[in-house]
């Protein structure tokens, strides 16, 4: 079991589908237990279906949390940018300058992926708004991993 002392966190296990388009069998979050669930403390960014601050519910497979299901959600959605060129290009990075003025948590992946956290108070709306006309402008690629928000009907 993966634990760190220091801040009360340990590792979860989310296994992903076989064949993943990521390449990896799962993905592993930090997560701070909360009474009998574990609150997500990072932005998944290969799951789909979760999002930060969301609490799950875990399973002990051979001395390894694993995420069994999700117990309560916590008010945040999950996109993905697959930057064209570099996300440290200055194109992609106004992208994401933009996105944190919206009230988005960045968490980059690799030197092309970046895991967009959308807060509970951002405008969801307008998040989508600036990722689509970033994707128009060929900048990047995104994809919705999850939407904790509430929609307008």
């Amino acid at each position: 079991m993966r634990f760190n002392m220091e801040e009360n966190m340990v590792k979860i296990k989310i296994p992903l589908p076989m064949n993943d388009a990521s390449g990896i069998d799962a993905e592993w979050l930090w997560a701070e237990p909360e009474g009998d669930s574990f609150v997500l403390k990072n932005v998944p960014i290969f799951a789909y279906g979760l999002s930060y601050g969301d609490s799950v519910r875990i399973r002990i497979e051979d001395d390894v949390l694993v995420f069994q299901d999700i117990v309560r959600r916590g008010g945040h959605s999950t996109y993905r940018i697959y930057a064209k060129s570099d996300r440290s290009s200055p194109e992609v990075v106004n992208v994401l300058t933009n996105l944190e003025k919206l009230c988005c948590d960045l968490e980059p992946a690799t030197n092309k992926i970046v895991g967009v956290d959308v807060l509970p108070e951002a405008d969801v709306y307008e998040v989508y708004r600036v990722l689509e006309e970033a994707e128009r402008n060929g900048i990047l690629e995104f994809e919705e991993g999850h939407c904790g928000h509430p929609l307008k009907a």
